[in-house]
């Protein structure tokens, strides 16, 4: 199989090579495609000696991308910016063919504030592959974008991907795990924690806030090596109905596996959800039943719902022609926790674009608060972390088709350290205690695949934290939060 995927590749070099001879396109954007058999892409991705790549997957398994290397990519500093950014994406991709289906990878922080965001990122980027993978229901295409704006630019990203694939490693395994690690801390701790949640209740009782989600940064030390990729598989394998996505920043790398759509669109239909109010899974068949069954009739769980519920439903309805939401919640279930959920579908008014989809959905009730401008004022006054893509934005955004994940149940690598987020809703009826043990829940299921990766080390567990705490999916965490 590695010899017809090696065949494949000197067919586009072939291809490429044959281009410099020849004048230069008209257009802006000149794309090549070619077959490929079936690819592990996290494996191939995970042997490249590159510096930009790039992996985006959906909820439904239906579409995947593995980038190596940007035929273009744009910054945004600040949410005002996607305007004049996704206008640049129409453009650009509208010179390919009708029938020629390619998307621009972006993400976006949580918010725009200097002190929310990541320096190594930025706020947000968007990223037009220079060489993809892309696997869908009908196979794999290799495929690569190629700028044409000019002569010297045209050579260029030529040579860039002929470089690219010369030095490419056709092994598909994704690496050994070789690393031990130890809990370093929280952001911000239990006691701090505690505080917070009750600051909160307080602005509850004067009606400015109906609902905020707060956060928590868990900062791991690693000994060793760790790849994002064989996490970010596990991960996926564990929870298999999530997106998953990787960004690399400068010594940095963003990943996650999450549960939640911020709005897909296909054409000028939409869908996305209200994910909202979390409870953790059972032991055993029966305990799972009475769980679903307690959380779906929880009020302070409900109530926080609906509060989801109602705000993009508001947002969202000046946009659309026609809006319809499910009559009665449902449960979505992963792999530590199970979420209620309400689906939401509509049709686009005309000329309603990804950019004012995300202007009013992002970031929703579910990871942001209600109302949003006061629950993010009290966010960012509060936290003692800086979000950046923690419950941001990731996803793909083209002409016909978009897809926005929201970043929750993610990860960033930097050095020697792993940082775990997650992530709770607090309303009036909240407990500390309980919502601190929501926030274990979240991030369960990434620790059991971190201590079965983990190198042993005589036997003795590894993840330890002050005063001998131990956080794994087996501790006794409140049932209900």
């Amino acid at each position: 199989m590695t010899s017809v995927i090696q065949a494949q590749f000197a067919f586009m070099v072939e291809q490429l090579e044959k281009l410099l001879s020849q004048p230069v396109p008209e257009k802006r954007l000149v794309r090549i495609e070619l077959p490929l058999p079936a690819i592990h892409l996290q494996g191939f991705l995970a042997a490249q000696d590159c510096s930009e790549k790039a992996f985006w997957r959906d909820r439904e398994g239906d579409y995947a991308i593995a980038a190596l290397g940007y035929s273009w990519s744009e910054k945004l500093s600040c949410r005002k910016d996607l305007t004049s950014v996704f206008t640049s994406v129409r453009k650009l991709l509208n010179h390919l063919p009708e029938h020629a289906s390619s998307q621009c990878l972006c993400y976006l922080s949580f918010a725009d504030d200097q002190r929310s965001v990541w320096p190594a990122f930025g706020y947000g980027m968007v990223i037009l592959p220079l060489l993809e993978l892309v696997q869908t229901r009908k196979g794999m295409v290799l495929g690569v974008n190629l700028r044409s704006d000019n002569a010297i630019e045209y050579h260029n990203s030529i040579r860039k991907a002929l470089d690219i694939i010369a030095a490419l490693n056709f092994s598909q395994q994704l690496p050994e795990a070789d690393f031990t690690f130890q809990l370093e801390g929280y952001q911000p701790d239990s006691n701090a924690w505690s505080q917070l949640v009750g600051k909160a209740r307080q602005v509850f009782v004067s009606g400015v806030l109906d609902k905020v989600v707060l956060s928590r940064e868990t900062c791991l030390k690693l000994e060793g090596q760790i790849s994002p990729f064989s996490l970010l598989y596990a991960w996926q394998q564990a929870n298999p109905h999530s997106y998953q996505f990787l960004f690399q920043g400068e010594g940095q790398t963003f990943f996650g596996c999450s549960p939640e759509r911020l709005v897909k669109r296909l054409e000028n239909i939409i869908s996305t959800e209200a994910l909202a109010g979390t409870i953790v899974r059972g032991q055993n068949q029966l305990e799972d039943s009475q769980l679903e069954s307690l959380l779906m009739n929880d009020s302070k769980n409900i109530h926080e719902n609906r509060l989801v519920l109602d705000d993009i439903c508001h947002k969202l309805q000046p946009l659309c022609q026609s809006l319809e939401a499910d009559r009665s919640h449902s449960i979505v279930k992963l792999r530590h926790i199970q979420h209620l959920r309400y689906q939401i579908r509509g049709i686009l008014n005309r000329d309603v674009c990804d950019e004012q989809l995300l202007d009013v959905l992002h970031p929703t009730p579910a990871v942001g608060g209600a109302p949003r401008e006061e629950a993010l004022s009290f966010i960012e006054a509060n936290e003692p972390y800086a979000r950046g893509l923690y419950a941001g934005v990731c996803g793909i955004v083209g002409v016909r088709k978009s897809d926005f994940s929201v970043a929750i149940r993610s990860a960033r690598l930097v050095d020697n350290a792993l940082m775990l987020y997650s992530g709770a809703g607090i309303v009036k009826d909240s407990a500390a205690e309980d919502e601190w043990a929501e926030l274990n829940n979240k991030i369960a299921t990434v620790l059991d695949i971190l201590d079965r990766q983990k190198t042993s080390k005589d036997g003795i567990a590894v993840l330890s934290g002050q005063a001998g705490q131990y956080v794994d999916s087996n501790h006794d965490f409140a049932a209900l939060s």
